[in-house]
């Protein structure tokens, strides 16, 4: 699964909601749901030291949530408290409720409430902000940026605060005109930042949204923007000869959209790659997608039967009832299991799940492969990496992969108090799960301001 598409598809979830209540009502409902429901959770119980260090934590936030008097603001103690946790696959939804703005006398009465005249609205020389954000770099935080609709920004600098930034309504549409500040954001270091989405502006039942998001290559994931310009001209994939004894493929995405077409991809490249020894595969920023996707290319790292690492479910009354609502017909079967477990335990995901996979691979090329991978390969991904590292014939190359392999079949529940949505992880993978926030470690850091792929072909050739 693509890394933060469930925040996305939270932003539209429209229904009624009950009443709102305080921060630290919404933050001791959040903190026994997971205790009780979430395997990530369950391992920082079983450890005396991280047990501990996770009661100390939470008596830092319990305090926040209890001086938290704006109800929108909780989100910042609860991203904190399931922060905690350590499962990148859990985290805090927002259940969006929108005004009946369905006529230009509604339109019109909304945009002259003290509600919507409240937000900051900045002058701007509309030629002079396009023509100094168009030809920004894809790196440069500033830029002109699209949710792919109706909504187009620029982010500038803040002139004000160091470190900080606006997203300005640059094109009018029926609610935002031009000049709004709809985003704003401050950096927390590198490249996250701190993100407040005034949301109040488009008549929602939040007047702003926080998340702390890292912000790459032209996107802000979890809002749906990216630079207008485009991103990259690049494929999802490639492959290079680069020399007689070297082929390279390049694959960015596992997305199980692509899995037909990565599969026809690499059909069409067998012989070259059986033709030639070594073998660099980049999967660098590879969020991660669909197994079937990778799964052709295991032939040319396969050396001895594969090690699966089974998943396991939490065994919990809520989480039975998440799978029955799920009603997904290959999950009957476990949820007879489930009810007949003893509960607050861990139980196969899979009856009689096999252990090990062993393929029918006898290729002679390639001899050696290398594996680049970074920060940015993460999930299905790393899931590849779990099974190519396990081979005589490959070289991990890069830096810590981005640590979103241990937990996984994601389930929501609303808060009693209406506004967010907590999504939590039901299943845990016993080995990977030690991966999860720190990354698969590869046997070569790439030294810095080196070429990864040229770096790659050098230590595969000392090998």
């Amino acid at each position: 699964m693509k890394l933060f598409n469930t925040l996305l598809m939270c932003f539209f979830v429209f229904k009624l909601f009950g009443q709102s209540c305080d921060c630290a009502s919404q933050l001791d409902f959040t903190i026994q749901f997971y205790e009780k429901n979430n395997p990530a959770f369950q391992k920082i119980k079983s450890n005396p030291k991280s047990y501990s260090n996770y009661k100390k934590a939470v008596k830092k936030i319990k305090i926040a949530a209890n001086a938290q008097n704006i109800i929108d603001y909780c989100i910042i103690q609860l991203d904190e408290y399931v922060a905690l946790l350590k499962d990148h696959h859990s985290e805090i939804g927002f259940n969006l409720e929108r005004m009946d703005l369905s006529t230009p006398e509604l339109i019109a009465d909304f945009k002259n409430s003290a509600n919507f005249k409240q937000f900051e609205k900045v002058k701007l020389d509309s030629l002079k902000i396009t023509s100094m954000l168009k030809n920004k770099e894809i790196s440069d935080i500033e830029g002109i940026y699209s949710n792919g609709s109706s909504i187009v920004i620029g982010i500038v600098k803040n002139e004000n605060k160091t470190d900080s930034f606006k997203g300005i309504v640059l094109k009018n549409n029926k609610l935002l005109e031009f000049g709004h500040v709809l985003l704003e954001l401050n950096r927390k270091q590198g490249n996250t930042f701190e993100i407040i989405y005034n949301v109040g502006l488009m008549g929602f039942n939040f007047q702003k949204l926080i998340k702390i998001q890292k912000i790459e290559n032209g996107l802000i994931p979890s809002l749906g923007f990216s630079k207008t310009s485009p991103i990259s001209e690049d494929k999802e994939y490639e492959f290079k000869i680069l020399n007689d004894s070297t082929n390279y493929v390049r694959i960015s995405s596992f997305e199980g959209t692509l899995t037909n077409q990565l599969n026809s991809f690499y059909d069409s490249i067998n012989s070259e790659i059986s033709s030639r020894p070594y073998l660099i595969i980049d999967i660098r920023n590879n969020g991660g997608g669909s197994e079937r996707s990778y799964v052709n290319l295991l032939k040319y790292a396969y050396t001895n039967p594969l090690k699966i690492d089974p998943a396991l479910v939490w065994v919990s009354p809520e989480n039975i009832l998440r799978y029955e609502e799920a009603s997904v017909e290959k999950d009957s079967e476990l949820i007879l299991r489930m009810k007949a477990a003893k509960p607050f335990t861990f139980i196969p995901y899979a009856l009689n799940a096999d252990n090990t996979w062993t393929l029918d691979s006898t290729l002679r090329h390639p001899r050696k492969i290398a594996l680049i991978y970074n920060r940015g390969t993460a999930s299905a991904a790393e899931g590849m990496i779990t099974y190519f590292v396990q081979s005589d014939k490959v070289i991990t190359i890069g830096e810590n992969s981005g640590g979103y392999t241990g937990y996984g079949n994601v389930m929501p529940h609303p808060t009693p108090c209406g506004k967010f949505t907590l999504l939590s992880t039901t299943t845990m993978y016993f080995e990977k799960s030690k991966f999860e926030y720190i990354g698969i470690e590869p046997k070569y850091k790439v030294p810095e301001n080196q070429d990864w792929v040229s770096y790659a072909q050098k230590i595969i050739y000392n090998n």
